[in-house]
């Protein structure tokens, strides 16, 4: 079973708005990676929310081709892989769908592939991984490609107006964003203080 880690956040300034965690971006062979606001939750003032997540990867593709930041990103399809021995998929266009297919071991641990058939059109859908059930990363498809990732699981918290899939440009928010660091341990407190600055706290 995978380890559990766990974020309590607390919103001690007197905003309401969005928490969102998003995903390092992995190592990748292709152009045109975006991020996705990969967890999201809304907090008013003096609220206290809790997220929780495993290290458990799947290959995840859309319909979406507008990769732009504020988009919405659903997954048509999600999945499971790992790193060892289901990080291989095709992706395909087979009777009037796209889909993935054959999933097996791939080249090397620690990478994830997504197969490209000749029948995939470029641009016309968006492949790339999640965690825990959630999309994190995504490339535009390109026909006889094999992407390939590898990803580094680092985790960053911001807060804002952001809601759950949508592209974010990290250029923009990540000077005002929290690393999550998980030393030592799996749980992490943290307040949003009243001048909008992070405050990390004991475990109790």
């Amino acid at each position: 079973m995978t380890d559990i880690y766990k974020l309590n956040v607390k919103n001690n300034s007197t905003q309401s708005g969005s928490f969102c965690i998003f995903q390092e971006l992995p190592d990748v062979n292709v152009p045109g990676i975006t991020t996705l606001a990969w967890l999201a939750k809304v907090a008013h003032p003096t609220s206290n929310l809790e997220f929780e997540w495993g290290i458990d990867y799947s290959f995840v593709w859309s319909k979406t081709t507008n990769l732009e930041p504020g988009t919405i990103v659903k997954s048509s399809q999600s999945w499971s892989a790992n790193l060892s021995t289901l990080n291989h998929v095709d992706f395909n266009f087979a009777d009037g769908a796209y889909t993935f297919s054959n999933p097996s071991q791939g080249d090397y641990e620690g990478n994830l592939y997504i197969d490209q058939t000749k029948r995939v059109v470029s641009n016309d859908a968006s492949v790339g991984i999640g965690m825990s059930g959630k999309g994190a990363f995504y490339v535009p498809s390109q026909p006889n490609m094999k992407v390939i990732f590898t990803p580094k699981p680092t985790y960053w918290l911001i807060f804002g107006n952001f809601e759950e899939g949508e592209v974010i440009d990290i250029t923009k928010v990540t000077d005002n964003a929290l690393r999550l660091q998980y030393k030592g341990t799996k749980v992490m407190n943290v307040e949003l203080t009243g001048s909008n600055t992070w405050n990390v706290l004991p475990n109790n």
